[in-house]
């Protein structure tokens, strides 16, 4: 049978079982364009995978740099879905999102930029990285068993387009237990005002990438202590492991 089938019986997409294949998890014989399944060897996979799984174990990163070289060397071909499964293993290992989002998200989006900064890349392949990595960064956003901290907002002022530091930040958050709110980029000082009332968040967290929308935060944050509402800022050059203790300081009222 082709491999399209294969995966139907697996109950898989075609990309999951063309990766099994890759991995030699799923022996295939590639015939021209075609990769043809013996339906003895997808039988045994398909007993495998119906086996119980053990608890993952966790994962201790050792290198962080070999990490972050086979990331960007996916990144910059565009193969998502092993850039995926890189980034989820890391998750089912269950190393610490702000980890993941330090050691290894941002060294390497910071590479891209720079890539395309000096002209080696081109915006495009800048914006396909990006996007691969924003997808990546929904599988992490499950917040864990326990009770909430409290309900954050968490956006970026108008004028800053740069969308991943606040989706980091939104994942880093949820995985310490905050109930968040994430409202993407760009969003006017009283929305943020009327959303915050509406959920009765304990505060705001605006990210500031882009330099020209510096003026536009202090803007926002002015209004929001006009009203009364506490907020946390982070750019560039702050560290997410910083702004995540600012948030647990600020409600703490330390």
């Amino acid at each position: 049978m082709d491999l399209k089938e294969a995966a139907n019986q697996l109950g898989v997409h075609y990309q999951t079982a063309y990766q099994w294949v890759r991995e030699g998890r799923l022996h295939a014989e590639k015939i021209g364009s075609t990769y043809r399944i013996d339906e003895g060897d997808l039988q045994h996979l398909i007993e495998e995978r119906s086996k119980p799984s053990p608890p993952p174990k966790e994962m201790r990163v050792r290198d962080w740099v070999a990490q972050q070289e086979k990331l960007l060397n996916h990144l910059l071909v565009g193969e998502e879905l092993l850039a995926r499964v890189q980034i989820q293993r890391l998750a089912d290992g269950k190393v610490p999102v702000i980890d993941v989002c330090e050691n290894l998200l941002s060294p390497v989006l910071t590479e891209i930029g720079d890539r395309w900064a000096n002209g080696t890349l081109t915006i495009a392949e800048e914006h396909r990285a990006s996007a691969i990595v924003e997808r990546s960064l929904a599988n992490l956003m499950l917040s864990p068993s326990g009770r909430p901290k409290g309900v954050v907002i968490v956006a970026t002022p108008p004028g800053d387009e740069h969308s991943l530091p606040a989706t980091m930040a939104t994942a880093a958050l949820r995985n310490n237990r905050w109930i968040t709110h994430h409202l993407g980029t760009q969003v006017p000082a009283l929305d943020l005002v009327k959303i915050s009332k509406d959920t009765e968040a304990d505060l705001v967290v605006l990210t500031v990438t882009n330099p020209d929308a510096r003026q536009a935060a202090v803007e926002v944050e002015e209004t929001l202590d006009n009203y009364n509402i506490a907020h946390v800022s982070g750019g560039m050059g702050s560290k997410l492991r910083d702004l995540l203790e600012s948030v647990n300081a600020l409600a703490k009222g330390d």
